[in-house]
């Protein structure tokens, strides 16, 4: 009955069974991905071409901001593709490898055999995620991952990359790059999702940064909104400035009335309070109209009038270390 099922949705071409498709998919996903929702560890999304080379400098860096997030405690999700996909997710596992050969049970062991070992597979298959989207001119998932889904909808996978990423971070790549940078902006742009860091990686930052200022000129985007994007030169920036911001921030949520609260990993020193303080009450008073209620574990905002989460993101960078 299931492969009946399955043969009808995928040749058919309704309306209404594409829609019951798409629904499928989404609760395919859930299943799939649901044992991550155990686990306490804060993922990065990493972007970018599946057409870089290996040894091509944008394919080893990206290995290394790979190995780069797992040695300071962050998962990866990539698009399991090729290119700078593979290579995020391979710098997580030469990360495992790394890990595993210090200690005692693999110490003698080769990279194959410890590559092969249940504790291994159990590691990448929380730190080393793939979210493939089904394509005839990428049919194979990159070798490095653990756990996977496969999404025939581009709208589907975007949504789990949403709902799994604490931060997003884009290498140079082509149109689905770009496609997947510029709509996690958008939703942490208008409160669909809630604030994180997104970096963009490149050694060329010219023309990113024609396109953002050109919309502010234009008064398409507000100047705030460049705060929520993040453009550096270099891997090792991208993953400090992902430490810096949950150096404090444990997570956000927002209401639709204007409240938004912060959760805090430890309390504020007297400094930080002052920041916030002048912040909210001197330069930013025209947004923050209900002022702000500082707690041990927690900011508290009312009535936020919105012009841009960009504000909120230059509270947060203020009292981050």
């Amino acid at each position: 009955m299931r492969k009946h099922m399955l043969d009808f949705i995928s040749g058919s071409e309704s309306h209404a069974v594409r829609g019951l498709r798409i629904l499928i998919e989404y609760f395919y996903a859930l299943d799939v991905l649901e044992p991550l929702h155990d686990v306490n560890i804060r993922i990065v999304s990493v972007f970018g071409s599946a057409r870089a080379k290996p040894m091509s400098k944008g394919y080893e860096d990206a290995v290394k901001l790979g190995t780069l997030l797992y040695k300071n405690g962050f998962g990866v999700v990539t698009g399991a593709s090729q290119g700078i996909m593979e290579a995020a997710n391979k710098g997580v596992s030469l990360a495992i490898v790394e890990d595993l050969k210090r200690s005692k049970k693999f110490s003698n062991k080769t990279e194959k055999q410890i590559m092969a070992s249940n504790q291994y597979k159990n590691i990448l298959n929380v730190y080393s995620l793939g979210l493939k989207i089904s394509l005839p001119f990428e049919a194979e998932c990159n070798p490095h991952l653990g756990k996977t889904a496969t999404f025939h909808y581009f709208m589907v996978r975007k949504f789990f990359f949403a709902t799994l990423s604490s931060a997003f971070i884009a290498c140079e790549g082509g149109w689905g790059t770009r496609d997947e940078l510029y709509e996690m902006m958008t939703l942490v742009q208008t409160g669909k999702m809630e604030l994180m860091p997104i970096i963009y990686i490149t050694s060329e930052p010219r023309h990113i940064n024609v396109d953002l200022d050109f919309a502010v000129k234009g008064g398409y985007i507000s100047p705030l909104d460049l705060k929520l994007i993040q453009v550096v030169d270099d891997y090792k920036k991208a993953v400090e400035i992902v430490k810096k911001f949950y150096s404090n921030v444990k997570y956000i949520q927002y209401s639709k009335t204007g409240y938004i609260k912060v959760h805090l990993i430890t309390e504020l020193t007297p400094a930080q309070k002052k920041t916030v303080t002048n912040l909210v009450n001197k330069k930013h008073k025209d947004v923050f109209k209900g002022g702000v209620k500082i707690g041990s574990d927690r900011l508290e905002f009312f009535n936020y009038v919105h012009k841009s989460y960009g504000i909120l993101r230059e509270v947060i960078d203020a009292i981050s270390v």
